[in-house]
This record gives structure tokens, C-alpha cells and sequence, in this order.
């Protein structure tokens, strides 16, 4: 086993698939030292990581679509304001548990609004989950009737972000 299929074994073992796809391009690049090369190569390991964990999160919070906030038409939604709605791409509004309500007629852009927030949070290492409020409500229902109604909420309570859409559309009748 050469030296060059030892190293590519072990960057698989390691799981550093990132590293072990742009080394071939820096192994005849004479012009780095081997700390620049290393410092570059790990770098693309943590950016390829970074897109994959907000990815798999992204996936995970089940968002209806794929749709951020800079997909946003704010042109054509001239209520709505932008340095607003960019200001929460920090997040703060998380970690001071607070909550963020929009509101407005049937197609004015509150699911695309609150999608992009939430995916916005997955790139930012939040666990967000994405669910319509009837189905919120169906779950809850079914989960009491079988008497798993806190484990459902111990659920619900572990994300970070928890987006309710649509919730003014239909009635929330007590099944007591």
C-alpha cells in the first residue's frame, strides 16, 4: 500500500471527505506551505461540514418549501419592512425568547417570511421545526387520546424554533 492510498484510507476513516476530495489539488501545488495547504484543506472540511449539518437540518424542520429570506419580493410587498425582517436574520429574537407573530391577509408572503427565518436558523445551528397549526392540533389531539401528550410536548418544547403557520385560518375547537 502506497504512502498516497494509506493517506486516503485514513482521510476516510476520519470521515474527512472534503479534504480527502480537493487533496490531489494540492498535493502537486508547490507554491503553498504545508501549513498553508493543511490550513486551506481544513477550512473546505469545516465550510463542507457547515453546508451539511444546515442541510440535514434544514431537511429535518420539514419546511414546505426551499425559499429564503433574500427570495423575498419586498417590492411587491411594500408593507412589509425589510431592515425588519433582515434584522432577524440575527437570530436575537431566539435567545431572548421572544416570539414573532406575522400577520396579514391570505398571500401576502407570511409563510415565505417565516420559512426563510427558519432556514435561516438551521445555518445558524438552530433545531427549527416547521408545522401547520391544523396538523399541530391533530397531533396534539391523537397524542392525548393516547395518552402521550407530554412526550409529544417534550418534542415540540426541544427546538430552538418552532414555526406555526397558518394559524388564523381555522377554528381550534376544544375536544372537552
Amino acid at each position: 500500500m502506497t504512502i498516497y492510498t494509506q493517506l486516503e484510507d485514513n482521510l476516510e476513516k476520519l470521515k474527512l471527505t472534503a479534504i480527502k476530495e480537493y487533496l490531489p489539488n494540492y498535493l502537486n501545488n508547490n507554491d503553498l506551505s504545508l501549513a498553508e495547504a493543511l490550513e486551506q484543506l481544513t477550512a473546505k472540511e469545516i465550510t463542507y461540514r457547515t453546508e451539511r449539518s444546515a442541510k440535514m437540518s434544514i431537511h429535518i424542520a420539514h419546511f414546505p418549501y426551499d425559499k429564503g429570506l433574500n427570495d423575498f419580493d419586498f417590492n411587491f410587498q411594500p408593507s412589509v419592512d425589510k431592515n425588519r425582517i433582515m434584522n432577524l436574520k440575527s437570530m436575537n429574537f431566539v435567545s431572548l425568547a421572544q416570539n414573532i407573530l406575522f400577520i396579514g391577509s391570505s398571500g401576502v408572503g407570511k409563510t415565505h417570511l417565516a420559512t426563510g427565518l427558519g432556514m435561516e436558523a438551521c445555518r445558524n445551528h438552530l433545531s427549527t421545526y416547521f408545522v401547520n397549526c391544523h396538523e399541530l392540533i391533530e397531533r396534539l389531539k391523537l397524542a392525548h387520546q393516547e395518552n402521550r401528550l407530554e412526550a409529544i410536548l417534550k418534542n415540540y418544547s426541544r427546538y430552538k424554533l418552532l414555526i406555526i403557520d397558518e394559524i388564523g385560518y381555522l377554528p381550534i375547537v376544544s375536544s372537552q
